[in-house]
């Protein structure tokens, strides 16, 4: 449970950084870099997480055959 609230934690602290660049920007702020982010940010967990079930799958499956 505790890698599961540090992944929330992480995710709000991206949103939080970019509202904060936002408000104290003179300029206009680009919410495509903020989009970048957030999709690079879900496909790592996703990444990783896949890279996890592979593992088990192929940790499984080694067992099995021996």
């Amino acid at each position: 449970m505790r890698s599961a609230g540090v992944i929330a934690l992480v995710a709000a602290l991206i949103g939080m950084t970019f509202a904060l660049a936002a408000i104290t920007s003179p300029g206009p702020v680009s919410i495509l870099a903020f989009v970048y982010a957030v999709l690079g940010y879900n496909g790592g967990l996703m990444l990783f997480v896949l890279g996890l079930f592979a593992k088990q799958r192929l940790r499984r499956a080694t067992r099995v055959s021996h």
